[in-house]
């Protein structure tokens, strides 16, 4: 078995500079944040690094907020933020989700939201309700930060813009008053099993629906429509089906699970549900389209 050094930095600069001593000795990385998808990667021999950064004693706060923005820091996993008071308030669609992330209380207290992200699978609840959120991501490294939107960052299927000596070191969310209501909801094929197909649907002030799907392309796929059209399951699976057709077929995610054809035919459904759910939670007083 390969001999590997591990670090376990206090501060993003340990960290960041531990990563680009790897770089520089023509070694490879592995970031282990809550280590639910990095461990078992290690032990089905998916990755071979020369050296593991250890982020479980990084000395950044899980959360905290302002009167603007949300920022989740490595360390915030799933139950963190169910156990945080308010969190459904300041960040709703990422509460929706946590209670429903597969695997239970193991995977909500160890799993984190930016390790989801970071790995960029298609088919994980982290992603496109990060996009749905409007988040922001910082990444550091030994020559500087830079900030990007979450959509951005998640260029392809696995491979975000994410460099060898650089280390996500928060995600920001802003506060969206004119975000009024919103719902989640997936499909899966058994209760064990990684979702197929995701949405999450954020009712805007105007009435307005912003639909996020995730499992369907490579990358999270964010659409606006009306509420007319996000209420009425035909039209909205036309809407969807329009807007697909401009899709090349490789554009459409297949793995093990269901191959592209079967996600592009369940979109419309799933984005129905996670509309009803967002529309039926929507405040008093205001009517639905």
């Amino acid at each position: 078995m390969r001999s590997r050094q591990i670090v376990r930095p206090r501060t993003v600069s340990e960290a960041t500079t531990a990563l680009a001593e790897v770089e520089a000795k023509g070694g490879r990385a592995l970031v282990v944040g809550g280590g639910t998808i990095a461990v078992p990667q290690l032990i089905r021999l998916e990755v071979d690094p020369t050296d593991v950064v250890d982020l479980g004693d990084l000395e950044i706060p899980r959360m905290w907020h302002d009167e603007n923005t949300v920022r989740l820091g490595p360390a915030a996993s799933y139950q963190s933020l169910l156990d945080t008071p308010g969190a459904e308030g300041y960040m709703p669609l990422l509460h929706l989700m946590a209670k429903g992330i597969t695997g239970g209380i193991q995977i909500r207290s160890q799993g984190t939201i930016i390790g989801s992200l970071v790995c960029a699978r298609p088919y994980s609840d982290a992603p496109a309700v990060l996009v749905a959120h409007a988040a922001r991501v910082t990444l550091a490294s030994s020559r500087g930060t830079r900030t990007m939107p979450a959509e951005q960052f998640l260029t392809s299927p696995e491979h975000p813009d994410l460099r060898p000596d650089e280390l996500v070191t928060e995600v920001i969310l802003p506060l969206r008053p004119e975000a009024v209501s919103h719902g989640y909801y997936k499909l899966k094929f058994a209760e064990s099993s990684w979702p197929v197909v995701t949405c999450a649907c954020t009712v805007l002030a105007d009435g307005t629906a912003e639909l996020t799907l995730g499992g369907v392309r490579g990358v999270p796929w964010k659409i606006h429509v009306s509420g007319r059209v996000a209420n009425d399951p035909r039209q909205l699976r036309d809407t969807l089906e329009d807007r697909m057709s401009a899709f090349a077929e490789d554009d459409f995610w297949a793995d093990i699970r269901a191959d592209g054809a079967y996600r592009r035919r369940v979109a419309a459904t799933v984005a129905s549900r996670a509309s009803r759910h967002a529309f039926a939670r929507l405040p008093s007083g205001m009517e639905q389209p």
